[in-house]
């Protein structure tokens, strides 16, 4: 447990190591040689490793759907992964997935694995795993460029942006990855339904799947999900023309189509032991986003905002008082539960942040923290689940921190996240849906005492 650890004495043992590892790295170049440091490991399997669950939370299981957390969920964050899962294109159900990396060099493989079990020696000379902020590995982070850039960070997938959030700023969640998300394979599973636009031959399908994903769920307790993907009527298209079915999707073929994934939303958002982040689209109605508008009770639907040089109070209370922000599109606003601050001024590039932006490590390696680049409400999801997990842990009256979620508490979770009290917004019902976790340093990262909460990114 976090508390059990002396902080400063690992920060000391920490220093130490990157010290080594610094002098050992720097004259590699396997330009020049394959042997040694540089002989290539081949066929890296993520069963080689498994989780360390004594590090883990058993109440803070995230359900990560998204794609191309391999290579990450296999070397950097192998101790936080309960499991891997995608959806058989021959059956369209859950299945086990083993995601391999085919190759790459000892010295690398060797760093991840040492940085993901760290290993902290108390006063006593007693040994174990900890975990350690991304931010205090930042010395190596200038070595893993150029020729030893050997996991390729310039094509980090869309899952590793997503993840690298929530490892860090939920430092004892354990993760069960499905990858991808399963909307198109599910398509191409049952594309003789899809193409005789057989929509209750296909929904029947989707809830076989969702079936074996409640199974996998409940094996590994799962307590939260995030989602970054979803349906809407303009990019189905994408998804229906790879299959080759011939003809056109009508308006109401669309509808159809998009509601026969139903029983999926219902194991993720309507399960009555877990609470689930989606990502909004944008332009929201229910023709063309029919089930990003149902009122799913156990779904949190996350946008995103663009803060101004004033801030939100923590709860983001203001009364009637309206924020100097950019405000998001107002057609959206009764269908969105809570919109998080980018800490970005829209309309610049590079952006210009704010001094406690969202924070994200560097995905693929896992060293040092900076600001999430760009805006997209898909990178605010995890920031808004972060959050929630956070509201928990923070004791707040009715809270047990290690409760397990039920009807209750998620609803007194979602209550928290976005109180009563702004009465400027007449399409948010008087809730308060812009938030600003982090700037006001609402993430276990930093309850813990991991950072401390006036740390800054900017080092300048």
């Amino acid at each position: 447990m976090p508390e059990a650890v002396d902080k400063l004495r690992l920060r000391q043992q920490v220093d130490a190591w990157v010290a080594e590892q610094k002098a050992k790295i720097e004259p590699v170049d396997c330009r020049q040689s394959q042997t040694g440091p540089c002989e290539a490991l081949r066929n890296i399997r993520f069963s080689d490793g498994q989780a360390r669950s004594t590090q883990l939370r058993a109440d803070q299981t995230i359900l990560l759907i998204d794609s191309g957390i391999g290579h990450a969920a296999t070397l950097r964050y192998r101790s936080r992964m309960l499991g891997y899962y995608r959806v058989s294109e021959s059956s369209g159900l859950v299945e086990a997935h083993d995601p391999v990396i085919e190759s790459t060099p000892r010295w690398g493989a060797e760093l991840l694995r040492a940085i993901d079990g760290f290993q902290y020696r108390d006063a006593a000379g007693r040994q174990g795993s900890s975990f350690v902020p991304a931010d205090w590995f930042s010395a190596l982070r200038p070595l893993l460029s150029g020729h030893r850039d050997f996991a390729m960070v310039d094509r980090v997938p869309h899952g590793n942006m997503v993840l690298a959030q929530l490892v860090e700023a939920n430092p004892q969640a354990g993760f069960v990855v499905l990858d991808p998300i399963p909307i198109t394979t599910l398509m191409r599973a049952h594309r003789a339904r899809v193409c005789a636009k057989d929509w209750a031959g296909l929904e029947q399908g989707v809830r076989q799947m969702a079936q074996s994903l409640n199974t996998v769920m409940q094996r590994h307790g799962v307590d939260y999900v995030n989602l970054s993907g979803g349906l809407d009527t303009s990019n189905l298209p994408d998804s229906w023309a790879p299959l080759a079915c011939g003809g056109t999707l009508s308006a109401s073929d669309a509808q159809g189509l998009i509601m026969a994934f139903r029983p999926l939303y219902g194991a993720l958002f309507e399960n009555p032991s877990v609470l689930g982040v989606q990502a909004a689209g944008v332009m929201l109605s229910p023709i063309s986003h029919p089930l990003e508008t149902l009122p799913l009770a156990h779904r949190v639907r996350v946008s995103l905002f663009h803060p101004a040089a004033a801030q939100l109070p923590a709860d983001g209370v203001t009364g009637a008082q309206r924020p100097e922000v950019l405000e998001p599109n107002a057609d959206d606003r009764r269908w969105i539960d809570v919109f998080i601050s980018t800490g970005m001024r829209d309309g610049e590039f590079p952006p210009k942040v704010n001094q406690a932006p969202p924070l994200i490590t560097d995905s693929v390696y896992g060293l040092d923290l900076s600001p999430v680049p760009h805006a997209t409400t898909s990178w605010s999801a995890p920031q808004a689940l972060s959050r929630l997990i956070h509201l928990k842990q923070s004791l707040a009256p009715g809270m047990a921190p290690a409760a397990p979620l039920d009807a209750v508490l998620i609803q007194r979770m979602k209550d928290a996240l976005t109180p009563m009290g702004c009465s400027w917004a007449a399409e948010d019902g008087g809730r308060c849906k812009l938030q600003d976790p982090a700037w006001h340093r609402q993430q276990e990262l930093f309850r813990q005492g991991w950072l401390p909460m006036d740390w800054r990114w900017d080092r300048s």
